[in-house]
């Protein structure tokens, strides 16, 4: 245990007290400063709360030590250290997940519209649901060409329906770009049954989300030779 020196009202009398500096404070500033470690993953909160506590008993303990114990301050550094922290990464990570929620809406609502577009045979207006990557691949001619094809064939009838299954693999770069793959629904018409059909997302910066590819309807060309 810390001890420090404390002259007590009879020092005048040659007699000394010793005021131990409380063990459990100490500990507790030391699981507010690990508790940085909670922001590499939301298991490791458990420094922050468990020093939380520790700086709550310190605090106590010092209080019912009748003055043979010091470090309410140390406590305290603790308490705000854990506290502070363990705040900011629930607040962030409340964020985190009201912003992924938006994310999901919008690939549902874009894959709904892309198949109301599709049964609606408005091709081109589907054409400006992907993004500018696609675009530069796929002219809007072949773009129309293929999905009047799609919607002609007789194996299955013709789409009139697109949902995304509510599964999705999101990833960020650092300049920003977010992508998704996901994987869509596809109902047609004079069929019980549904297909299902890779699809990839993507969303630059603060825009919104477009349809990168839907690999399967329009697949990369091949090269030259083969």
């Amino acid at each position: 245990m810390l001890h420090l020196h404390k002259m007590s009202t009879t020092a005048g009398l040659g007699s000394q007290d010793y005021v131990a500096v409380n063990v459990t404070a100490v500990i507790a500033v030391l699981f507010g400063l690990a508790s940085l470690l909670a922001i590499a993953s939301p298991v490791l909160l458990i420094f922050p709360l468990v020093g939380v506590g520790l700086g709550v008993v310190a605090l106590r303990q010092v209080k019912h030590s009748n003055g043979t114990q010091t470090g309410a301050g140390l406590a305290i550094l603790g308490l705000a250290l854990s506290g502070i922290i363990t705040a900011a990464l629930l607040c962030y990570q409340g964020f985190q997940v009201m912003q992924r929620r938006a994310d999901q809406s919008a690939l549902a609502s874009l894959s709904q519209k892309f198949g109301e577009l599709l049964d609606q045979r408005k091709f081109a207006e589907a054409y400006d649901l992907f993004d500018s990557d696609f675009q530069t691949r796929v002219s809007k001619q072949a773009f129309i060409s293929q999905l009047t094809s799609v919607q002609s064939q007789q194996f299955m009838g013709p789409i009139d329906a697109i949902s995304w299954n509510g599964l999705a693999e999101f990833h960020s770069d650092d300049a920003g770009t977010q992508t998704a793959d996901a994987m869509l629904k596809i109902h047609s018409k004079g069929s019980a049954n549904e297909a299902r059909l890779a699809a990839h997302f993507r969303r630059a910066g603060d825009g919104p989300w477009m349809i990168d590819n839907i690999p399967d309807l329009f697949p990369a060309a091949r090269p030259a030779g083969r």
